[in-house]
């Protein structure tokens, strides 16, 4: 557990021994942080040991708030007294000493009911002191107030019952009674919430019971010392009576010498104390609240002589202990007061009524200055003595020179009580603050913004100018002491941290801790050692940076860097390794078998477009992408020159492909070989392009390599052979071609003329079987425009479709010249033919039509039927071709 724990508890107690109604916090506060101090070390709870101490000294001293009012009660018993006695100018019968006696028992009465019997006597003795000097001072036959004696303490209690089922209710209506007794305007809302508390306890013999009934009984006594708003209604309401008389005295005095006009003077006076002041039944402070008044009225009559009328006396019960006089004792005690029977008669000749009338303002405006800076309320002190200073002005110095040394005796313990509640409450505000950074040592960004607010209220003027100058260096030694320690603080926490966070990073790298990791092991391993360097720097950071023990570790931080580094590497250099090795054995696999691939030729020259080795092909493939195009192992080989691993497993892949591109460079030569040995393709089409795949091929085979120029080179040699020799073969067919064609021209006409029976004028439409006609210059649009598998031959002629069938000597010229002798019988050249007359026959004939698909339109070809006339074809010239019957 950290000292910060116990600091907020004494923090707590500091805070609740400055609160009145917060003191009886204070004790268990302590008791916590005692049981706290065995967990920490003995010189860090030395300190904190004295703190204790010095909080339960201070402890001492505070009276507790009922304390407080019962002494405060006393005093104005004793004000009261005084002001009196001051009143009738120290002149007492016996009347007015029982009415002083009585104030004065009344005083002891509120005395009696201290509750905190180690400082009752303390508390007593300077009130009970005044009462012996004012009685030994003015004379009384009273015996002198009794010393206070503590009973002997009482038996333990035996032990008592658990409490009611009732309890929590009733404690729910204590709560709710102190809630209505701290609210103003709802103060009358608390005994009737007491009286609930008490019905539900009733019966209940428990120690927590008898807790509340004390608690009910204390908020009881506190209730009683309140004047309620009616009350306090009334006391308003006779002051405006009284002071309504006083400003009719002062607009009349010529008239005061009437005895009508005193005599409704006093019936006024006598009608405030029966309608006004008879109201006020509060059961401790009635006498206390009409006190004033009453003195008011007396005087109000003493100077204008009149002696009251006897007024019946109502007899009143006795309310609350025998100490509690009725109001009409009090106001009898008062009467008597106002027509003092033995007193000596006060010389108006000495003194004029006005200046005795000024001299009694004043002393009221001086008294209530004095109560008022003996209560701590010094706003609108100022005002009184200035009244009062005015007040007094007419009156003669020898009359008036005590009161004008009070006002100034007055006005030096003004100032000195606004400068001490000054000095508290900045004290208060700067000890707060200097607990605050005590509480934050241990969060650095919440310790700036409190040293930062404590600077700030430190500097302000206002505390400079009140504080003295030795407690300001003491503020000043005591913000350097909080945070020398709190630094001293912070620094042993961090290395606490920081230490055992360094050795477990020194630990791991004590060996390489990345040996035998995969990657996602390593990269696991990794994030460890960041966030246990991490754990260090954030621990040490906050360190100054001179600090040699932040220096020292950032040492050690460096050489777990290198060892870092060195590890780091040595682990990426293996994975390296197995990675190309990984990789290339991939490669490996993927090509296996390819050394006992064979070639095995085919029967048939360059049957196959390349050798049937793929294999061997795949393995040349992969080694050159290996070797010259994967971009991973590129990178790899610059990031790592002359790495040795990485160079054999280069080389083994530079063996791999120049044995498999020699292996399949040489199938490619023994196929070349092969189809050296067989004659030009002269009529063979697809085997004059066979050399083209076999380029192709081998390009994409053997494509970057030194094996693809050399093959492609001599497959090149061999396509170009056969294309030279083709066109030399061409050549000679173009120009036999050209003869024949000469001469087929030349021997047309005789062929013509050996043909007998030729029509000299054919007309489709007259025409009869077996005539025979002679067309000269037709074009055969057999397979253009009519069906060429009825036909060898037909046309158009005249508009009337010519259908003609060769005779086999003509279709064994035309298949001669085409196949053996490789001419060409060109169909878009004129033709000469001679046929005979069949009859009428059917051709197909090529027919486009369009026709619509849905939303679409399409143009299909037909082949219609159409009536046409046959003939047989006797006599033939159509290029190189010339044959007759």
């Amino acid at each position: 557990m950290s000292i910060s724990t116990i600091k907020i508890y004494l923090n707590r107690a500091l805070e609740n021994l400055d609160s009145p109604y917060r003191v009886n916090e204070v004790e268990p506060d302590l008791q916590q942080a005692e049981q706290r101090l065995p967990n920490i070390s003995p010189e860090d709870a030395a300190p904190l040991i004295a703190q204790i101490a010095d909080i339960r000294a201070k402890l001492e001293n505070v009276v507790s708030p009922a304390d407080a009012r019962q002494v405060n009660a006393a005093q104005g018993k004793i004000r009261q007294a005084r002001d009196f006695i001051e009143t009738n100018h120290g002149n007492l019968n016996q009347s007015a000493k029982d009415h002083v006696e009585e104030l004065f028992q009344g005083a002891i009465q509120f005395l009696d009911q201290i509750t905190d019997l180690r400082k009752a006597d303390k508390l007593k003795a300077p009130i009970l002191a005044e009462i012996d000097a004012i009685r030994t001072q003015y004379g009384s036959n009273r015996a002198p107030a009794p010393v206070y004696y503590p009973p002997p303490p009482f038996p333990p209690p035996a032990p008592k019952p658990a409490p009611s089922q009732n309890f929590p209710h009733a404690k729910n209506k204590v709560f709710w009674a102190k809630e209505y007794f701290n609210t103003p305007g709802r103060i009358e809302q608390t005994e009737p919430e007491l009286a609930q508390a008490e019905q539900l306890l009733e019966g209940d013999a428990s120690q927590e019971a008898d807790a509340l009934r004390a608690e009910i009984a204390a908020l009881r006594d506190n209730l009683a010392d309140i004047v309620m708003p009616a009350e306090e209604a009334y006391i308003r309401s006779a002051q405006r009576d009284v002071q309504g008389v006083r400003d009719y005295i002062d607009r009349q005095r010529e008239f005061l010498d009437r005895a009508d006009t005193k005599q409704e003077l006093d019936r006024q006076l006598q009608k405030i104390i029966e309608e006004g002041l008879s109201r006020i039944k509060h059961p401790r402070k009635a006498d206390q609240l009409k006190a004033p008044i009453l003195a008011e009225i007396a005087l109000i009559r003493s100077q204008l002589n009149i002696v009251p009328s006897t007024y019946p006396q109502t007899p009143q019960p006795l309310i609350g202990p025998a100490w509690a006089q009725t109001w009409g004792q009090s106001l009898v005690q008062a009467q008597a007061q106002a027509v003092p029977q033995a007193s000596p008669r006060i010389d108006l000749n000495a003194l004029s009524f006005d200046d005795r009338d000024r001299l009694n303002r004043a002393r009221r405006g001086i008294a209530q200055a004095r109560n008022n800076i003996e209560s701590g309320r010094t706003e609108g002190v100022e005002n009184l003595f200035f009244d009062a200073t005015n007040i007094l002005a007419p009156v003669s110095n020898a009359h008036k020179n005590h009161l004008v040394a009070e006002i100034e005796q007055l006005r030096r313990d003004l100032e000195a009580t606004r400068f001490a509640e000054s000095t508290r409450i900045i004290t208060g505000d700067l000890d707060r603050k200097l607990q605050n950074i005590e509480m934050d040592v241990e969060a650095p960004d919440r310790l700036q913004y409190s040293v930062i607010s404590f600077k700030q209220r430190f500097e302000q003027d206002d505390v400079r100018r009140i504080l003295t100058p030795n407690t300001y260096r003491d503020y000043e030694s005591r913000l350097a002491n909080v945070l020398a320690a709190g630094n001293a603080q912070i620094k042993t926490e961090k290395l606490n941290r920081a230490n055992p966070a360094l050795q477990r990073l020194q630990d791991k790298l004590s060996t390489n801790p990345f040996t035998s990791l995969q990657q996602y092991e390593a990269n696991r391993v990794d994030s460890e050692l960041r966030s246990m360097k991490w754990q260090v720097e954030k621990e040490i950071n906050e360190l100054p940076e001179d600090d040699p023990d932040r220096l020292r570790i950032y040492e050690l931080l460096k050489d777990t860097d290198d060892k870092f580094a060195a590890y780091s590497n040595e682990w990426a250099k293996t994975g390296i390794h197995d990675a190309v090795k990984r990789e290339w054995q991939m490669v490996r696999d993927e090509v296996q078998g390819w050394e006992q691939e064979l070639h095995s030729p085919n029967t048939q020259v360059l049957e196959d477009p390349e050798p049937s080795m793929s294999r061997t092909r795949l393995a040349i493939h992969r080694a050159y992408y290996y070797l010259h195009k994967d971009t991973s192992a590129q990178r790899t080989r610059d990031e790592n020159p002359g790495d040795s691993v990485i160079a054999a497993v280069d080389r083994e892949a530079e063996h791999v492909l120049e044995a498999a591109g020699t292996k399949l460079s040489s199938a490619y030569y023994q196929i070349i070989e092969a189809a050296e040995q067989i004659e030009t393709p002269v009529g063979d089409r697809w085997l004059q392009d066979k050399p083209g795949y076999l380029i192709t091929n081998a390009q994409t085979t053997f494509e970057n390599t030194k094996f693809c120029e050399p093959v492609v080179d001599c497959i090149r040699a061999l396509d170009q052979r056969w294309k030279d020799e083709l066109e030399a073969v061409h050549l000679g067919r173009e120009k036999l071609g050209e003869k024949l064609s000469s001469e087929a021209i030349q021997k047309w006409p005789s062929i013509v003329a050996a043909i007998p029976s030729i029509v000299s004028y054919f007309d489709p439409s007259s025409a009869k079987p077996g005539d025979t006609v002679h067309f000269n210059g037709v074009y055969n649009r057999a397979g253009w425009d009519f069906d060429g598998n009825q036909y060898g031959f037909s046309m158009r002629y005249n508009g009337v479709p010519l259908g003609g069938i060769y005779e086999p000597y003509i279709n064994k010229a035309l298949d001669y010249a085409a196949y053996q002798l490789k001419l060409t019988i060109d169909d878009h050249k004129e033709w000469d033919l001679v046929g005979i007359i069949l009859g009428p026959g059917s051709i197909n004939q090529r027919t486009k039509r369009t026709i619509r698909i849905g939303m679409h339109t399409e143009e299909v070809e037909e082949w219609l039927p159409e009536g046409c006339l046959r003939l047989c074809i006797i006599a033939l010239r159509a290029g190189p071709v010339v044959v007759g019957p």
